[in-house]
């Protein structure tokens, strides 16, 4: 089973961040997600795909040969202005593989995507309350990483994930994540095709995870456990893709400068897993 790419954190941060009490995003909040009209023209007439992407998701780049992932993160949310950053990268979305620098598409302008492509953006809000087509239609599984077993202590690290089959990159592969029809909430499946870049390929890695289950990593270091968490933005169904996030309170914020900081101290002797693997793995 493979692991996913995650820094050690010094002990000296953990006792910080502890002592802080700073807490991780709640799982099931609302959150935004992205969405993405492909055309085939520079005047956007022409539709060619369309796709509810995940807010900082990494995605198998299928468009295009000359990178291997994509993946856009959303910069300004206020209405009228909404503003998403476009980043390829030439493994998985990892800032040593990053193509160029970002690229700033304006939501409701028709602009340049990948490959040849081009696209119109919105953000759908994601919710177990909203109704109707402005919202979106993906669910998620939530990859949670603990400070100490059992899923107790300090949430380190929070890894997101489209569920409806979506063609995801890893570090050298790729890899897609499903429900199984009429699911009652148990197994989350994943399937990994390493050496791939279009979950296409015969030599295949499968993984079943059982929502709400807590694993052990059997490590000396934190973190020491994980929990796989279904979030359903309403009633499960197939969708075309993946979704984003507000900026959350205060206390994430101050989570996110601590995360920083470990992960800076850390990035020198960081363990470079393979990804995915039913431990998971992040960017």
């Amino acid at each position: 089973m493979s692991h996913p790419r995650r820094p050690g954190l010094p002990a000296v941060m953990l006792a910080c961040a502890l002592a802080l009490q700073l807490e991780s995003p709640p799982v099931n909040a609302d959150t935004m997600d992205i969405n993405a009209v492909l055309y085939k023209d520079a005047n956007c007439f022409e539709r060619a795909d369309e796709m509810v992407l995940l807010d900082q998701g990494c995605y198998a780049n299928r468009y295009a040969n000359l990178t291997k992932a994509f993946q856009l993160k959303i910069v300004v949310f206020e209405t009228g202005i909404q503003k998403i950053d476009l980043r390829e990268y030439l493994n998985d979305c990892y800032p040593a593989y990053l193509f160029r620098p970002a690229r700033t598409i304006h939501c409701g302008r028709c602009e340049s995507f990948v490959g040849g492509f081009f696209v119109q953006t919105s953000l759908r809000l994601r919710s177990s309350t909203c109704e109707g087509y402005s919202c979106s239609p993906l669910n998620t599984a939530v990859q949670s990483f603990y400070s100490m077993e059992n899923c107790e202590g300090l949430v380190m690290e929070n890894y997101y994930y489209p569920l409806q089959g979506e063609c995801m990159r890893y570090n050298n592969g790729s890899q897609a994540f499903s429900l199984p029809p009429g699911y009652s909430g148990k197994n989350i499946s994943q399937v990994d095709f390493p050496g791939n870049d279009g979950c296409n390929g015969v030599s295949q890695r499968k993984y079943s995870m059982v929502d709400g289950q807590c694993y052990s990593l059997y490590s000396e270091v934190a973190p020491l456990s994980f929990v796989w968490q279904v979030e359903k933005a309403r009633p499960l169904a197939v969708s075309p893709a993946t979704r984003s996030a507000p900026p959350p309170g205060l206390a994430w914020a101050l989570a996110l400068g601590a995360s920083s900081l470990w992960l800076a101290a850390a990035v020198g002797s960081a363990a470079r897993g393979n990804g995915g693997g039913g431990t998971g793995g992040g960017p």
